[in-house]
């Protein structure tokens, strides 16, 4: 079951993250008809596409984290005893928050800021290409301030291993 605080950061994200895929299908299917119909399929589609890709595609990686349904191999970490799989559960969570403010948040900002300084603009939709990279650190920092409730969480016993303490693992 999902906290509070995680559920007040996911909410929002997953409706962005829904808005921004139906957006998606619609610019797909259009650069779909264009091509067929017209012969030549509307320039900006493309580019578009590939826009909202990257912001779902993040936007989802942090969604996935906040449910922790992202990808991860626990077969050594399921064999722990309940206290070592806490110490790893913490362990993992403060690393994932090190990289996400780090690496994601101040990194991606870094990024972001030389794109808007460098004047670099995707051709076709005419706006400045750091809007595509800006949600680098938008994720980053939710990821780590998903890590840290995480890591809260665990430490106060109402999370092991992904799961409720009590609920066993699925």
């Amino acid at each position: 079951m999902k906290s509070e605080s995680i559920r007040k950061l996911s909410a929002p994200t997953a409706a962005a993250c829904a808005l921004l895929f139906v957006v998606l299908l619609v610019t797909v299917i259009w650069g779909v008809l264009t091509r067929y119909l017209f012969g030549a399929q509307a320039r900006w589609t493309e580019e578009l596409a590939r826009f909202l890709l990257v912001w779902v595609s993040f936007l989802g990686a942090a969604l996935a984290y906040a449910g922790q349904q992202h990808l991860g191999i626990d077969l050594l970490v399921a064999r722990f005893d309940p206290w070592t799989r806490k110490l790893a559960d913490c362990v993992v969570h403060g690393l994932v928050a090190l990289f996400a403010f780090c690496v994601m948040g101040y990194g991606g900002f870094e990024l972001v800021m030389e794109r808007f300084d460098s004047g670099q603009q995707l051709p076709s939709l005419g706006i400045a290409k750091a809007w595509q990279y800006l949600v680098v650190p938008l994720s980053g920092l939710m990821i780590g301030l998903l890590a840290m409730i995480h890591l809260v969480e665990t430490l106060r016993g109402r999370e092991v291993g992904g799961a409720e303490v009590g609920e066993g693992a699925p």
